[in-house]
């Protein structure tokens, strides 16, 4: 009889241990989303912020800069334009 109540109290611990440790789980889970949510958005943010960095890079180059002025029709003093027809 008295191992039946200790196999009993053993039971009823784990599934009392079981009832009280769903709820941090699940919060924990929660916050698992939120944070990989916010890991996606800071390394996404990242990709614009090189992207824009080498987009600068380049127009502030010289290259660049003559590709914006020749993009407005500039040529230099003397220089032919060729039709492209």
């Amino acid at each position: 009889m008295k191992k039946g109540w200790q196999i009993f109290i053993v039971v009823a611990a784990i599934g009392t241990g079981v009832f009280l440790s769903q709820r941090p789980w699940q919060v924990y889970k929660e916050q698992q989303n939120k944070a990989d949510g916010i890991v996606s958005e800071m390394q996404e943010a990242e990709r614009e912020r090189e992207r824009l960095m080498k987009e600068k890079t380049k127009a502030m180059s010289p290259l660049g800069r003559e590709e914006r002025i020749r993009g407005k029709n500039w040529t230099r003093p003397g220089e032919v334009v060729l039709d492209e027809n």
